[in-house]
């Protein structure tokens, strides 16, 4: 018996692994890049692996092929379409970040294509590259500004020092020898001159105006409209005087005013750099002129790097699978999600909803007599996956709750992750463990089709519903278990699909509204 389910197991494996290769032969090469190569030097490549998109205007036209180091910079090779066509001038490289969990990819941006012009060939590097914003380069950027901000300062220190003397003496000078100047009457003087002029003028109009007053009516009141606006204008005059007056004085009282805050903030500054009096305790001084501040921002600076890179380390997948069982003709319905780390570690976690919950079984005498009755109990409730596990290069092993119960389990990974082979040990209704085969190809980017056996060691039964008076519905009349097939289908989404998607219905929600 334990060699025909051995041989069964056998033969159903080595069918899923038939289809499997006859439909990836099938599916043509999904890798972009094709035999144009060529590499760039970044100071920052962080969050760039291997199989990073290289976009040009939006269409990936290419893959990340390594990372390396060369002195002080990291080199990324690119493998590109034969189609591409880049100027070696004006051709542009640089980093953006378009996931989640913070993955990036490179976009060349190709210059205009000039007459004469050489275009990039095969192996050649492109030479201009325009580096990524990112928290390491902005507190550098701090760091290298603060000796700027304390040299920005001290000249601040000296102008202020150095002009105190100039407004103290030679602006004081100045308006000191102004107001001499008006009390001496230079500016009155000319001034009534020119209202001795007007007071003639207007005596000699008005001898006029008496003079022709017999020739003509309009004369008269023209001469009056004159004399008039030539008063008006000698009021102004006197006006102006006085507010010529006022203004110089009001600016000497100014700057009278402008020496005690000037006096002032050279005491603060004078503090603030020798690091004395109660109010700056030396603090400001000495991060004005102690390096060590300087220093420290910088390890900090290092350490919110390093904390900073510890986020990259992680992608999750995310999706739903959906079986479909051939003796108890039931579906069961899993969501998954898996977060793998950058060291080869990766948690799974399952929610599973499915007519064959949680069991549970009782055993109970029967009054007066010798019999026993067994009562086994099926809850219509979720079951749990929750397991930890470690990728060994193709193939990776796990262990945890699976369904609700113990178990371990272990995976082999081909094509690039596309084809996988899977085989779990867990809790079943009998004694022998429940051992689950399964194969799943991808025959798209997220869409996987997958069959396999469950629960292999055990011959499959059904258990009777036993009722009354009531009609139970013919689905509940058994309940199917021990050895089933099944076959199904899989979505499985990266981190960098469920940005897209979200970009995408986010618009279209946005234009909906």
């Amino acid at each position: 018996m334990r060699l025909s389910r051995v041989i069964t197991a056998v033969v159903v494996v080595a069918v899923l692994a038939m289809a499997g290769v006859l439909i990836y032969s099938k599916i043509p090469d999904t890798k972009v890049g094709g035999s144009f190569k060529t590499f760039a030097m970044f100071h920052d490549g962080s969050r760039l692996q291997p199989g990073s998109p290289v976009i040009i205007a939006g269409v990936r036209v290419g893959d990340v092929t390594e990372l390396s180091i060369e002195g002080r910079l990291a080199r990324v090779d690119m493998q590109l379409q034969d189609y591409v066509r880049l100027p070696a001038e004006t051709t542009f490289v640089t980093r953006r970040a378009d996931s989640l969990f913070g993955d990036s990819y490179i976009e060349i941006i190709p210059g205009a294509e000039e007459d004469g012009g050489r275009l990039l060939v095969s192996g050649e590097q492109i030479l201009h590259v325009a580096e990524g914003g990112s928290t390491d380069r902005v507190l550098r950027t701090i760091a290298r500004a603060l000796p700027k901000i304390d040299n920005a300062l001290e000249r601040v220190h000296e102008i202020v020092v150095d002009g105190r003397p100039f407004v103290q003496g030679a602006v004081r000078e100045r308006l000191e020898q102004a107001d001499h100047w008006l009390a001496e009457g230079h500016i009155e003087a000319p001034l009534s001159k020119a209202d001795h002029a007007l007071e003639r003028l207007e005596n000699g109009t008005q001898a006029i105006a008496e003079a022709v007053a017999t020739t003509g009516k309009d004369v008269p009141d023209r001469i009056a409209r004159w004399n008039a606006r030539i008063t008006d204008a000698r009021k102004s005059m006197v006006d102006a005087q006085a507010r010529i007056v006022q203004g110089l004085s009001d600016a000497r009282e100014g700057m009278n005013r402008i020496d005690e805050p000037v006096e002032r903030y050279t005491e603060v500054l004078s503090a603030i750099n020798e690091g004395r009096g109660d109010d700056w305790k030396g603090t400001l001084g000495r991060l004005v002129n102690d390096p060590q501040p300087y220093d420290d921002l910088e390890d900090v600076t290092e350490g919110l790097r390093d904390a900073t890179a510890t986020l990259n380390r992680f992608r999750a997948w995310l999706g739903g699978r959906i079986e479909a069982n051939y003796y108890s003709r039931a579906f069961r319905v899993y969501v998954t999600a898996e977060i793998q780390a950058r060291n080869d570690k990766f948690y799974l976690i399952e929610i599973e909803r499915s007519g064959l919950g949680p069991h549970g079984d009782e055993l109970a005498d029967t009054a007066t007599t010798d019999a026993y009755t067994r009562k086994e109990v099926v809850y219509d409730e979720q079951r749990f996956t929750l397991q930890f596990g470690k990728r060994l290069g193709w193939f990776q092993v796990r262990g945890g709750l699976k369904d609700s119960t113990f178990g371990v389990g272990t995976d082999l990974l081909f094509l690039e992750g596309r084809l996988r082979f899977s085989a779990d040990l867990f809790g079943s209704y009998y004694r022998t463990p429940r051992v689950k085969l399964a194969g799943a190809f991808a025959v798209w980017r997220s869409l996987y089709i997958l069959g396999g056996i469950d629960d292999a060691l055990n011959p499959h039964d059904e258990l009777p519903v036993e009722y009354g008076t009531v009609d139970v519905p013919g689905f509940y009349q058994t309940v199917h278990y021990g050895r089933d097939y099944f076959v199904g289908a899989s979505l499985h989404f990266s981190d960098e699909d469920i940005t897209t998607l979200l970009r995408l219905y986010g618009a279209l929600m946005i234009g909906l509204l």
